[in-house]
């Protein structure tokens, strides 16, 4: 399956590996369901006390996990604060807490199947291979590329990938990586997606095939 790469000027952001202590992280997973929403509406979810809820959600904006966005006023006054989760705060709300870093292991990969003599079938070969123990029932595409780091997201015309947990490696070496990352996707998805990679200023894309 052919796979596009453009320059890097475009494409998606790397993870980011620190995370909010547990009750931020709480209230971060709350924002990512609840989309922009104000802090009492928040309070009224998640409980405890609403200075709780502000401070927690201040320490997320100023940590760039969080950001405040505008909020159309349904009446007379001021309109109310809203927030919502930024690509960073969507990314570490949604991947899997006890997921392994392996960056190291897929550059060792990466730089053993760049010097064979055709890569790029290999290098699917063990995406497929990566995707098959993450298949699961319960779970769809996106929301275990999701649990991988990757902060999927609906686009026009397919899914857009705004994290990349791989990107130093696939910047390097994308022949392989994104190789790697495309034979995943064809494992996860019953129907044939062709991944894009620095597609677009902010993300990679997958789009049908």
């Amino acid at each position: 399956m052919a796979i596009v790469t453009t320059p890097y000027a475009t494409g998606p952001l790397p993870v980011r590996t620190d995370r909010p202590r547990p009750a931020a992280l709480r209230v971060l997973r709350a924002l990512v369901e609840q989309g922009p929403v104000t802090i009492a509406a928040l309070h009224a979810v998640l409980g405890g006390h609403q200075n709780s809820v502000r401070q927690h959600l201040d320490g997320l904006v100023d940590a760039g996990f969080a950001e405040e966005v505008a909020q159309t006023a349904g009446g007379r006054g001021r309109p109310a604060r809203a927030y919502a989760a930024t690509v960073a705060g969507r990314q570490v709300a949604l991947q899997d807490p006890d997921l392994d870093s392996s960056g190291a292991l897929v550059e060792a990969v990466a730089e053993h199947l760049a010097a064979t003599p055709d890569p790029v079938p290999a290098a699917r070969a063990v995406g497929i291979g990566w995707g098959r123990r993450l298949a699961s029932d319960r779970r769809d595409l996106t929301e275990i590329l999701a649990a991988q780091g990757f902060t999927p997201e609906p686009a026009p015309d397919g899914i857009a990938l705004h994290t990349c947990p791989l990107l130093a490696s696939a910047q390097r070496r994308p022949e392989v990586v994104c190789a790697i990352h495309q034979g995943l996707i064809d494992a996860l998805s019953p129907e044939p997606l062709r991944l894009l990679p620095f597609a677009v200023p902010g993300a990679c894309l997958i789009r049908p095939a």
